[in-house]
């Protein structure tokens, strides 16, 4: 079987961001800032390139464990 085809880092990084701003919102957080003072709670196309770089990572990660996951059948 071959590995699937999987979408575009930085569009799902922006989807996972606004996901987590939803959840947080939820939770009623209005405001969430980095260790660094930076606010999180903006959009994805504001963030510092450091936080984006988080977004990208748990996408990463996640698309590491699908490939995984897809080779081993």
């Amino acid at each position: 079987m071959t590995a699937p085809q999987l979408p575009d880092i930085e569009v799902v990084s922006a989807k996972v961001h606004e996901a987590w701003m939803e959840s947080k919102r939820a939770q009623g957080v209005t405001s969430r800032k980095s260790e660094t003072g930076e606010e999180l709670m903006v959009p994805y196309e504001q963030l510092s390139e450091a936080a984006k770089e988080l977004d990208r990572g748990s996408v990463r990660a996640v698309y590491e464990a699908i490939q995984a996951a897809a080779g081993a059948e």
